[in-house]
């Protein structure tokens, strides 16, 4: 498996409240974690590292060499603690008060990828050169969307497209999405906060991704140019994991 992990803090906020996590098990399996954080001023930053950390200390305590389910359990159960302890310090400190985070975590072995997802940060699988998005936004504007209440075009540019529906940290219990995927030799993982998919086209996106010419560490350093090149109006993470047909540490 071949890894690569970019943040940059775009071209107008002052702080990059997108954490990142990426751990390479003794196994060889990868644990890997996007989040954004929102609230005042740092608190986001704080909620989004926090949820980082507590979901690496409570997946990498594990042996990874278990079925799909226990994967998933294993992922809503580190999600869970993660909420438990934003919304503790929310509720503790006042300069913290509403902070929450975004999450897309990940257990990913060469058999599959098992993913635990809230809010609108994303993954996807690029798959025989198409690309495939594997969660769906809890947004307030993809609610209205499946509601058909408003297009594709008009969400794009929706006053509250930033809106989500669902975090770690804003309420005592989180609902979680839990996915998972097969994956094969050459097939691409993607996963990644708002700052890329508002900025970059998923036609582009899959573009760089499925280019035969660029090395993956390219791929990474590329969607974040083009990210910065259409504006940088967000901070922008990504990690991308590669399928070599070898675990992470052969």
């Amino acid at each position: 498996m071949e890894l690569a992990r970019r943040t940059d803090i775009g071209r107008v906020r002052d702080l990059n409240e997108d954490s990142t996590g990426l751990i390479v098990t003794k196994s060889g399996a990868v644990i890997a974690i996007v989040a954004d954080g929102m609230g005042g001023h740092q608190a986001g930053d704080v909620a989004s590292s926090k949820t980082v950390e507590t979901i690496e200390q409570v997946v990498s305590a594990q042996p990874l060499d278990i079925s799909t389910d226990e994967k998933s359990d294993l992922l809503l159960h580190a999600v869970g603690k993660a909420n438990e302890t934003v919304y503790n310090m929310a509720a503790e400190n006042n300069q913290y008060k509403g902070m929450g985070t975004t999450v897309i975590a990940s257990i990913v072995d060469t058999k599959e990828v098992v993913l635990a997802h809230v809010g609108d940060s994303r993954a996807y699988m690029l798959h025989n050169g198409g690309l495939y998005q594997l969660t769906e936004d809890h947004s307030y504007v993809n609610l209205l969307k499946k509601h058909g209440q408003i297009t594709e075009e008009e969400a794009a540019n929706h006053p509250q497209r930033n809106m989500i529906v669902r975090a770690v940290g804003t309420s005592e219990e989180v609902e979680v999405d839990l996915i998972n995927t097969p994956w094969s030799q050459g097939d691409t993982l993607l996963l990644c906060s708002d700052g890329l998919t508002t900025m970059v086209s998923e036609r582009e996106i899959g573009l760089v991704l499925s280019s035969k010419t660029m090395s993956l560490d390219e791929k990474a350093d590329q969607l974040i140019k083009m990210a910065l090149d259409a504006g940088g109006t967000d901070n922008i993470s990504l990690i991308l994991l590669r399928h070599t047909g070898r675990s992470a540490t052969s």
